[in-house]
C-alpha cells in the first residue's frame, strides 16, 4: 500500500509533489525512476530557452547579416557558447551558467588571495561551519551570480543594439531577458542536483554536447566525400576516442584507501576482558577504509580549466587589446597549445576548491565516530596527516588530467591532419565525467532495493512455518 504523495516525499520541491499529485506513475516509482524523471525534465528545461530568441531583434536583419558571410563576431557562436551549454547566440540562454561560474570563481579568488582580509576571514569562517556555512556560501554565489548576469546582460544588449528592431528600451529589456534565462538554468541546474542525476552544470553542458556532435555526424559522410578522405581513418580516430574517454574513467576512480581503527570498540574490549588475562584477538572481518581520490571533483578541474582558459583572452582584451593579442598569439598556437593548455589544467587542480572535503572536516568527522586513521594518533596529527596526503593525491590527479588533456589536444591535432576536423575529445572526456557521476547514483540508488529484497527474503526463512518445513 502506498501513501499520498505528500506524507511520502514531503521533503520535495512544491512543483514536483504538486505534478506527482497528478502524475501517478511518479508517485510510485523508485527513488531512480523518480530521479531519472526529475534528470529528463531538467534536461528539457535547459534546452527549451535554446531556441527562444531574445524579443525585439530584426531578425530580418540578423538573417541578412549571417548570409552576407562576413557576420560579425556577435552573432557567431564559439567554444566558450558550448561550455556554457549555449546553443544560440541570440537565445534568452546566452548567458548559460557563466555568470554563476563567474562569481564561484570570484569567491574562490578571494578565499586564496586573502583580500580582502575581512572578507576572507568571513568566507574562510563559512567554509568551516558545515553545512550552514556552505547554505550560506551557496547564497553569496548566487547574488553575485545575478550581479555578474546584469553586468554581462547589459553588455549583451549593447553589442546587439545594430540589431534592434527599436531602440526604445532595447537594451533594458533585453537585459532583463537575459538575467531571466540565466536564473532559470541555474534553478534547472540546482533541481538536478537535488533531486536528479549527475552534477547540474554538466548536465547543461553534456546536453549542448550532445546536440553538436549529433548536428557533426549528420553532416560527417559530406564532410568526408569533399575531403576525399578514406573511410577506413575513422576506425584509429574511434579507437583513439574510445582510448581516451576509457583513461579520464579510470583516473576518475583512482584513489588511495586508508585503512581505519574504531577507539570504541577497542575500549570495550579492554573494559570487559579480565586484567590477568590477554585482550582476545579481534574477529576476522573485512578491513574499514577512508577512500581519497586523486581527482575529487572528477573531471571539474577541466571543465573550469577549458572555461577559464578560454575565457582569458577577452578579460585581457579590457585591459589592452595588445596583452590580449600576445597571450593568443602564443599561448593558442597550433604547437604550443597542447602543452599550455596541459599547465593550466595541472593549475586548475592544484586549485580545484570544490573537490571533496578539508582536512579539518575529515579529522572531525573520524572524531565523531571515534575511529582514526591507523598508526595516526586523532586530533591535530590526523589533520596534519590528512593535509599532506590531499596535498600530495591533488599533485598526482593534477599531472594525471593534465597529461590527459595534453593526449587530447594532440589527439585532435592529428585528426585535423589526418580526416579533416577535429573531434573535440575535450568535450567527449566532459561527457563521460557526467556519465560516471550519474552512473555512482543510480548504482547507490539501486542498492536500497536490493537490501531490501534481501531482509525480505532472511524474513521469509525465519518464518515458523518454513523452519518447521
Amino acid at each position: 500500500m502506498y501513501t499520498s504523495y505528500g506524507r511520502m516525499h514531503q521533503h520535495d520541491p512544491a512543483w514536483w509533489r504538486w505534478l506527482a499529485n497528478r502524475v501517478p506513475l511518479l508517485d510510485i516509482a523508485t527513488p531512480l525512476l523518480r530521479r531519472l524523471a526529475m534528470l529528463a525534465l531538467c534536461l528539457a528545461l535547459s534546452r527549451i530557452g535554446n531556441v527562444i530568441f531574445l524579443p525585439g531583434l530584426n531578425l530580418e536583419a540578423v538573417g541578412a547579416a549571417l548570409s552576407s558571410g562576413a557576420a560579425p563576431a556577435v552573432l557567431q557562436d564559439d567554444l566558450q557558447g558550448e561550455l556554457l551549454g549555449i546553443a544560440s547566440p541570440l537565445s534568452i540562454y546566452y548567458l548559460g551558467i557563466g555568470p554563476y561560474i563567474d562569481a564561484s570563481w570570484t569567491i574562490s579568488l578571494i578565499m586564496l588571495s586573502k583580500t580582502p582580509a575581512g572578507i576572507n576571514r568571513h568566507l574562510q569562517s563559512l567554509r568551516r561551519a558545515g553545512r550552514e556555512g556552505a547554505s550560506m556560501l551557496k547564497v553569496y554565489t548566487q547574488i553575485g551570480a545575478v550581479a555578474y548576469a546584469v553586468i554581462l546582460g547589459a553588455k549583451r544588449a549593447i553589442e546587439l543594439r545594430a540589431f534592434a528592431g527599436r531602440q526604445v528600451g532595447f537594451v533594458t529589456t533585453t537585459m532583463l531577458h537575459l538575467v531571466a534565462g540565466a536564473s532559470l538554468l541555474r534553478f534547472a541546474v540546482d533541481q538536478n542536483e537535488a533531486q536528479g542525476l549527475g552534477d547540474g552544470i554538466s548536465l547543461l553542458i553534456c546536453a549542448g554536447i550532445g546536440a553538436r556532435y549529433a548536428n557533426m555526424l549528420q553532416a560527417l559522410p559530406g564532410v568526408l566525400a569533399a575531403a576525399q578522405v578514406p573511410a577506413w581513418r575513422l576506425i584509429p580516430a574511434a579507437a583513439g576516442c574510445v582510448a581516451l574517454v576509457f583513461a579520464a574513467t579510470f583516473i576518475t576512480r583512482v584513489e588511495k584507501r586508508l585503512p581505519l581503527v574504531y577507539y570504541k570498540k577497542r575500549r570495550k574490549v579492554e573494559e570487559e576482558a579480565p586484567s590477568s588475562s590477554v585482550l582476545p584477538p579481534e574477529p576476522q572481518r573485512a578491513p574499514d577504509y577512508l577512500p581519497m581520490r586523486i581527482t575529487p571533483s572528477g573531471t571539474g578541474s577541466l571543465l573550469m580549466a577549458s572555461f577559464v582558459f578560454h575565457m582569458i583572452p577577452a578579460a585581457l582584451g579590457w585591459l589592452s587589446p595588445a596583452l590580449a593579442f600576445a597571450f593568443t598569439k602564443y599561448m593558442f598556437a597550433p604547437a604550443a597549445l597542447p602543452w599550455s593548455f596541459g599547465a593550466f589544467v595541472f593549475l586548475m587542480s592544484l586549485l580545484d576548491l570544490s573537490g571533496g572535503s578539508n582536512a579539518q572536516e575529515f579529522a572531525d568527522w573520524l572524531g565523531g565516530v571515534d575511529a582514526g586513521v591507523k598508526g595516526i594518533s586523532p586530533g591535530p596529527f590526523t589533520e596534519e596527516f590528512m593535509i599532506a596526503q590531499q596535498r600530495t593525491l591533488r599533485i598526482v590527479g593534477g599531472l594525471s588530467m593534465a597529461g590527459l588533456a595534453i593526449a587530447a589536444q594532440l589527439f585532435d591535432s592529428v585528426c585535423v591532419s589526418q580526416i579533416g576536423f577535429s573531434l573535440n575529445s575535450i568535450s567527449l572526456i566532459l561527457m563521460s565525467g557526467f556519465i560516471t557521476t550519474a552512473h555512482r547514483q543510480a548504482q547507490a540508488l539501486l542498492q536500497i532495493p536490493r537490501l531490501a529484497r534481501v531482509l525480505q527474503q532472511e524474513r521469509e526463512a525465519l518464518k515458523p512455518s518454513n523452519i518447521d518445513a
